[in-house]
Order: structure tokens, then sequence, then C-alpha cells
């Protein structure tokens, strides 16, 4: 017999499904539940699987969503509530599941009303199932047989049921560890095959004598290497003594250069100023200073009478232009008055009466006496004219004579004037000649200076070109041996990294030989391991299948009554679980070949009780869905006898969900009736207990 005091107390659902706000309380023995069609007894018991585990056979499977669980009828409420108080070796704990349409859901656990999970629902499934030490699988098919799946076991062809029973059983483990002990055991052979191949062609590759021949070459580069290292050192002095020498030589050359280019621009400005001492002397022809000076006196003194004689001419120039201005206005005045004459002389001839000047009334004596005055005073007129222009003639010839003569003075003084310019340019050459002397003179002198100072410097120029190719040969040298170093470096580095290979293949190979060996040895310890599995596997299969068988024995006569079949058990055969029936001749025959419906139905509550016997004894519950599918009445009447008197001595507390009104009678713990008015959406009811 199992603890007592394991037992689900009681459950409260609000609003979930059908169920508004239903309370039940359930007591050890078997607990019944009747009800029509869609009353909400199958939630009860779904109630109770998510309770415990957050979830239950139709959701897991899909066919139902978390929300759908809330209440949609006849008012659609947002949570649904389930508390479920359970005993469990003589403690008290309850766990309280809330679904929202919006929200997270929640899910606490509770021991004496202390919180030891939640409200994460996850966490609250894990504590559940240490605490109890059945998971979900186990519970859906060893302790909670949902509707129309009492028989599932025998749904299942052989070796389908054997692999469920395996899992049941946990048999699977051993196969899943043998069967990675078995996968692990081929590959570390084909490792080892691998690497045996591997190392052959390692060991055909090497060569003993390699390493040593490296190791030789080795030493005579790093010898090498020595030398020419030393030889460089040496060549370096040498290169740092003849830098000095050249360092002086420079410094001798800057100072070379620079007198050097003293000594040439002295030179060329003696040369220069000898070219101008030479064409000024050419000028001058032998004339002297004194000479052209006088010259120069004597030029300007003609200059300066012929400036008084242009002066004196341009006053007579002045005078005649006057005369000759005065003349022309003369003239105009005649012309003026030659042309009103005129006018007059033809105005007379045309007036009848009166006179043209004084306005007077004129007679035919008047008239003529008027045009004989003007004709004398045109002739006066016209003789005065040719007087002034006769005159006008004579003065402009005058003055065109004075002004060649003034012409010819001008030119003269031009010539006198250029004449000055040279002489006086001349004078200048002569002043500038003995500047230019003394120029010369001086810098003869200074280029003479600059010649000894050339020969204090003691710069020799073919001694610095021998020193400067004596160093250039030198830097040449040590740049060549400096790259036979660096090459050389270069080698002894690969050679070094050759035999650092070479170590390390003998290193790996030998790791390689000894992980071959170890690979072995796990091999031969895989094997063992994996036979003692297989026969551990066996052994356990055996020793719980005939547990199980026995259960069966002692269930099977309380739930068939009838005497054509006296027992039923598993038979395990390779492969596949069997489930047989023992006939009355004393042979086994298979389920699936001869049994009615009726009887398959007994054999699988038979199954389900025997199972959760064994593997969930330590809890001591079940819940059994319709368990009356496909059993006659008197089958069901000792289904119900067995549910009442019998089945509660095996198993502490039974939970039976059925519409089968003579499974009243199996309770011998709690009793409801379920109703519920279907055509009005209405609540799931209790009506009696």
């Amino acid at each position: 017999m199992t603890n007592l005091n394991n037992m689900i107390k009681g459950i409260r659902l609000e609003n979930w499904k059908t169920h508004y706000n239903t309370e039940l309380d359930f007591s050890k023995g078997t607990n019944v539940i009747v009800g029509k069609m869609g009353s909400g007894k199958s939630s009860i018991m779904d109630a109770i699987s998510f309770a415990l585990y957050g979830t239950f056979p139709t959701l897991a499977t899909r066919k139902v969503t978390l929300e759908e669980t809330i209440m949609a009828k006849p008012s659609k409420q947002d949570t649904a509530k389930i508390t479920l108080e359970f005993d469990y070796n003589g403690k008290e704990y309850s766990v309280e599941r809330i679904v929202k349409r919006k929200g997270i859901n929640e899910g606490t656990l509770r021991e004496a009303g202390k919180i030891l999970a939640g409200p994460k629902t996850t966490e609250t499934t894990k504590k559940i199932e240490e605490i109890l030490e059945v998971s979900y699988e186990l519970f859906s098919r060893a302790i909670y047989s949902e509707q129309n799946q009492i028989d599932f076991f025998l749904k299942l062809n052989p070796s389908q049921r054997k692999e469920k029973f395996d899992e049941l059983l946990g048999l699977d483990k051993y196969e899943k560890v043998r069967t990675n002990s078995v996968t692990l055991a081929n590959r570390l052979k084909r490792t080892i095959e691998d690497r045996k191949k591997f190392l052959q062609e390692q060991k055909n590759k090497s060569n003993p004598k390699e390493l040593e021949e490296y190791e030789k070459r080795i030493l005579e580069k790093e010898k090498d290497l020595i030398e020419k290292e030393k030889e460089n050192s040496e060549l370096e002095k040498e290169i740092s003594e003849k830098e000095k020498i050249l360092k002086q030589f420079e410094e001798k050359e800057k100072e070379h250069k620079f007198l050097k280019e003293l000594e040439i621009q002295s030179r060329a400005k003696t040369e220069s100023l000898t070219e101008q001492l030479k064409t000024s002397k050419e000028k001058l022809k032998g004339t002297k200073a004194e000479e052209l000076a006088g010259k120069i006196k004597e030029n300007k003194k003609i200059l300066e009478g012929n400036e008084k004689e242009i002066e004196k001419i341009e006053k007579e120039i002045e005078k005649i232009e006057k005369k000759v201005s005065k003349i022309k206005e003369e003239i105009a005045v005649q012309k003026n008055r030659f042309n009103s004459n005129s006018k007059s002389v033809s105005a007379a001839q045309k007036l009848e009466s009166n006179c043209p000047i004084c306005k007077r009334p004129l007679s035919e004596h008047d008239k003529e006496k008027l045009e004989k005055e003007l004709k004398e005073e045109e002739e006066k007129i016209l003789k005065n004219t040719k007087e002034l222009d006769s005159e006008l003639e004579k003065e402009l010839k005058e003055l065109k004579k004075i002004e060649e003569e003034l012409g010819k003075i001008s030119k003269k003084n031009e010539v006198i004037e250029k004449e000055i310019h040279e002489l006086e340019r001349l004078k200048e050459i002569s002043e500038e000649l003995n500047e230019k002397e003394k120029q010369k003179n001086n810098l003869e002198k200074e280029t003479e200076k600059v010649r000894e100072m050339l020969k204090k410097t003691g710069f020799d120029e073919k001694e610095h070109e021998k020193h400067e190719k004596e160093f250039l040969g030198l830097k040449e040298k040590s740049a060549k041996i400096r790259a036979e170093i660096s090459s050389g470096k270069e080698l002894l580095k690969e050679l070094n990294e050759s035999v650092k290979r070479i170590k390390e293949t003998e290193k790996q190979t030998k790791e390689l030989e000894t992980k071959i060996k170890g690979n072995e040895k796990a091999t031969e310890k895989l094997a063992i391991f994996t036979s003692a599995l297989k026969s551990t596997q066996g052994e356990l299969r055996n020793m719980m299948v005939e547990t199980v068988n026995q259960a069966m024995e002692e269930i099977w006569p309380r739930i068939y009554p009838y005497e054509d079949f006296l027992n039923a058990k598993i038979i395990v055969e390779e492969g596949s679980y069997e489930v047989m029936v023992k006939q009355r001749n004393e042979e086994w025959a298979r389920v699936e070949g001869i049994l009615s419906g009726g009887e398959r139905s007994a054999v699988a509550i038979t199954l389900r009780i025997a199972i959760s016997l064994v593997l969930t004894q330590n809890l001591g519950w079940i819940i059994l869905d319709e368990p009356t599918h496909n059993l006659d009445v008197n089958a069901v009447k000792e289904l119900s006898e067995t549910m009442r008197n019998h089945l509660p001595e095996l198993i502490e507390q039974i939970f039976i969900i059925t519409h089968d009104k003579e499974m009243e009678n199996a309770a011998s713990g709690k009793l409801y009736t379920l109703e519920r008015e279907k055509e009005k959406d209405g609540p799931t009811k209790i009506l009696g207990f």
C-alpha cells in the first residue's frame, strides 16, 4: 500500500471552460463524477492536470488553445483561475494557476501557505515535478487516461508500444546511452584508423638524418654570421674614420669654393674695367679733359650769341605778325563797307520816293545824286583794299624771310648742342678714367690676396676625390656584408623553423601514438560498457515487465468477470511488446487477433492500472475518463464493484469520469453529479454529492 497521506484534497474552478465557480472536495478511495455529455466532467480532470503541469492532453496536442479554456459563454471572461490542494509525504501543498486573455499567465506553488515557486509558470511546473517525482509524460500515460484514450497502448503497433513502454519505464535512456556508446565506439574506431594511417604517412615522410643535417647547417650559418658581423663592425669603424676625414675636406672645400668664386668675380671685374678703360681711351683719342673743357666753353659762347640773335629775330617776327594782323583786320573792315555800300546802291535803284538813309521823299535828281555818291564811295573802298592787300603781301614776304633765317640759326644751335653734349660725355669719361684706373689697381690687389688665401686653405681636390672614392667603396662593401648578414639571418630563421617543425612533428607523432593507444583502450572499455548496458537494459526490462505482469495477473480477475480469458500480460519479443490474453485452454493469444471491443477495454483498464501501480506507486493516483467504453452491462457492474471494493486496496485515490449511472456504485469516496443547461449556454452545476 502507498502512503495514505498522498491525496488530492480539492479543486476550485473559476471561469474555467463551462465552470463559473465550481468547488469540489475529494477523499481517498474512488471519487466518481457523473454527468451527461458536455456537462463539464472532463474539464475537471483537465484542470487537475493543468494545475499540476501547466497543460493537459488536448492542450499539449494543440487541439485546443489556452485562451479557449477561459469561459466565453454566457458572458466572456478575461481570466480563468484554478486552485488545487494536495497532500504529499505528510506536507500540505496548494497550487494556483491564472490564465489571461491579455498579459502573462501566472502559476504559484505554496507549502503550508509559504510560496515555493512562481509566479513564473515554468518554475512552478518544475518544482511540482521535483516534489511528485512524476513528469507530465508519465502522468498522462500512467495516471491520467483521457476520454477515448484508455486503450492508448493497445492502439499502438508492437514496436511503437515497446518504444512508449520503454519511455515510461525509463529504459529508453539506457537504449539512448547504448546507441550513443556504439556510435562513439564506431567513431573512435574510424578515428583510430585515420590516425594510424596519418601516423604511417608521417613516418614514411620523415627522415631521421634530416634533423641532424639542419642542425649542422644552423651551426655553420651561425659561425658564418658571427664572422661577417665582426667584419662589418671593422668596416663600420673604417667608415666612421673616413667620414671624419671627408668632413674636414668638405669644410676646406667649402672655404676653397668661396674663395675661388671671389677670385673669379674679382678677375671678371678687373677684365671688365680694363675693357671699359680701353674703350674710353679709344673714344678720347688722346684728348685731355682741359682741352675738352675749352671746346665746350667756346661752343657755349657761340650758342649764347645765336640765342641772342634768335631772340632779336623772334621780336621782329612778333612785330611783323602784329602788323600783318592789323592789315588783315583793316581789309576785313573795307570788305564789310564794300558789301554794305553795294546793298545801298541796289536798294537806291529800286526805291521810288524815300531816301534809304534819311527816309525823306526823293526826286529824280536826288536819286541820281545818291547813286553817284554811293559809287564814289565804292571806288574809294576798292582802292583802299588794294593798297592794304599790297602792303600785306610785302609784310608776309618779310616775315617768311625772317623765319627762314631763324630756322637756319636754330639748326646751327642743334648741331652745337649735340657737340657740347658729346664733349661733356667725353669729359665725364676722361674724369672717370682715373677712378677706374684706381678701381682696377685695387681689384688686382684683392685678387692677389684671394689667391694667397686659396693657397693657405690646403685643399687638394684630387686627394678629396681619392678619399671619397675609398669611402664609397667601404660603404658598398658594408652594404654587401649587411645584405649577406640579413639573408643569412633569414636562412637561419628558416632552418630553425624547419627544425622546430620537425621536432613538433615528432612530438605530435608521439602524442598521436599515445592518443591511439588511449582510444584503443577507450574502445575496449566502451565495448564492455555497451555490453553491460544491453545486459542491464534487458534485465531491467524483464524485471519491470514481470512486475507489470504480476500486477495485471492480480487485477485481471477483478476487472474481467468472465472465465473465457483467465489472465492478461505483456510478452517481450525482439523489437516489440505484445499484449496477450490467456485462454481457457491455457494458450496465450494476441489481443489484436481475438478480443472484442469490450474485452479490449478490460485489457486496457487492467494495463493502465498495472502501469500506474508499478510506475507511480509513490503517488497512488489514477484518473479514468469514461472507462466503461465498449463494456457490457455485466462488465460495467463488475468494474464498478472492483473500483469500490478492490482497487482502493491497491491505489490510494481513484478518479472516475463517467456518464454511466451504474458507475455511481463505484464511489467509495466522493460522488458528484454535474448538470448544465446547454441550450441556454449555462455554466456547470453540482446537483448532489
